[in-house]
């Protein structure tokens, strides 16, 4: 997939660009109905899919009280839009400028001169330009005018619960990861590089650990999960601890991942995709080592019950590395 960080005007490398255009905050099972209605549109004129997002949520220059921390900050959205099988993405920083440009000079300067569109996909609740004072129906009304297509899709619902990012993001502010999923479309996933921790992981608990500071847009609560790491090429089942290890004193809030099969080597360096699967009990503070060694025993067995169902197929097109 290529990258374009400023929108700058797409040559004929990229015939006949399909574009979904919005967000896209989580790329949740809604957007990817969209996405996949590209893909499937340009394929069927072997042209080329692509997605129009943001590096930074909007509300960051809009409104920045009511700003949202993402649920997928910028690279770990590009990962997902590279899974999907796009061809091109425009991920530009939402800026002062851009939220000033009105809807028809947003078409004109960035649909049609910068990416040539000839058809575009958008969510029903779409809105666009200077005040949102773009919606679906001008969008359309433009595209007849200068000559792309426009298909508004409708929302996806979920046991009649409609997907949005807000109802996900609410979900993993809660700890409720598995329900999260359902909406997702996959597992809540984080990424880092391992650094060196306390050295207590192997001493303690008797596995490997692989430690790395919160990414700033981590939205799930300190606590114990159930989770899948991919490292090395490979999935490995994972107790997660999220937290400040209340036990020894508190420290800096970490990600910290007890590999259950792993054979134990240096790990310091390399990259990290942890998949949350399942929230298993909150982060507490214990009498000592021991009570704490027995319980992490007690979790791992949780853990491992947990993900006896989980098949690697379902997770391993979403762990690209860095």
């Amino acid at each position: 997939m290529i990258v374009i960080e400023d929108i700058e005007t797409v040559g004929a490398e990229c015939p006949f660009v399909v574009a979904a255009v919005g967000t896209f905050d989580g790329v949740h099972l809604g957007h990817q109905e969209i996405l996949g209605r590209v893909l499937r549109k340009a394929r069927e004129r072997r042209g080329t899919a692509c997605a129009y997002t943001f590096v930074n949520h909007p509300l960051e220059i809009l409104d920045p009280k009511r700003c949202p921390r993402l649920i997928t900050p910028s690279e770990v959205k590009l990962q997902i839009l590279k899974a999907l099988g796009l061809d091109l993405c425009v991920a530009q920083k939402f800026t002062t400028a851009l939220a000033a440009t009105p809807p028809e000079i947003f078409v004109k300067e960035v649909l049609v001169e910068g990416l040539h569109v000839k058809e575009v996909c958008v969510g029903s609740g779409f809105a666009f330009g200077k005040d949102r004072k773009g919606d679906t129906t001008l969008l359309q009304g433009l595209g007849r005018t200068v000559g792309f297509g426009v298909e508004v899709v409708p929302p996806v619902a979920i046991r009649g619960q409609v997907v949005s990012s807000t109802l996900i993001r609410g979900l993993l502010q809660k700890g409720e990861v598995r329900e999260a999923a359902k909406f997702l479309g996959r597992p809540y996933l984080v990424n880092g590089c391992i650094e060196r921790g306390s050295g207590r992981g192997r001493g303690v608990v008797g596995y490997p650990t692989a430690n790395f500071p919160p990414p700033p847009d981590l939205l799930i609560p300190d606590s114990v999960y159930a989770g899948k790491a991919y490292l090395q090429g490979r999935l490995v089942d994972t107790l997660i601890n999220v937290g400040c290890a209340p036990t020894f004193g508190g420290e800096a809030r970490r990600v910290e991942a007890h590999l259950l099969d792993h054979p134990g080597e240096e790990l310091y360096g390399e990259w990290l995709t942890l998949f949350f699967i399942e929230w298993i009990r909150e982060e507490r503070t214990f009498r000592g080592p021991e009570e704490l060694r027995e319980q992490i025993k007690r979790d791992h067995r949780k853990a491992q019950e947990v993900l006896a169902g989980i098949e690697a197929s379902a997770l391993e097109k979403w762990a690209l590395q860095a």
